[in-house]
């Protein structure tokens, strides 16, 4: 027979591991990626070059990013029939 833990209400001061990807403390308006403030990260870079943040550990250069962004292509796609599902699903 296996016994259930005492859990905090909201998991509050709950660590399930350490990371060097993200930091989160909600109290204090601190999230980031790396040690990116995930708020400026939003406001001024795209989806690629956090993607390359959290993979490489730092922000790429335009070099990088162009570089990324190209071998990243293929992995972007939707097959055909995930694409033509996408109307049905939208209406349900």
């Amino acid at each position: 027979m296996t016994t259930t833990p005492a859990v905090p209400r909201g998991l509050a001061g709950v660590v399930v591991t350490d990371t060097a990807l993200g930091d989160v403390r909600g109290r204090e308006g601190f999230y980031h990626y790396r040690q990116y403030s995930a708020i400026e990260l939003a406001q001024t870079r795209g989806f690629e070059d956090v993607w390359y943040l959290m993979f490489h550990g730092e922000l790429p250069d335009r070099a990088a990013a162009a570089d990324f962004a190209a071998r990243t292509a293929a992995l972007r796609t939707l097959p055909a029939e995930v694409r033509e599902a996408l109307p049905a699903i939208a209406r349900a």
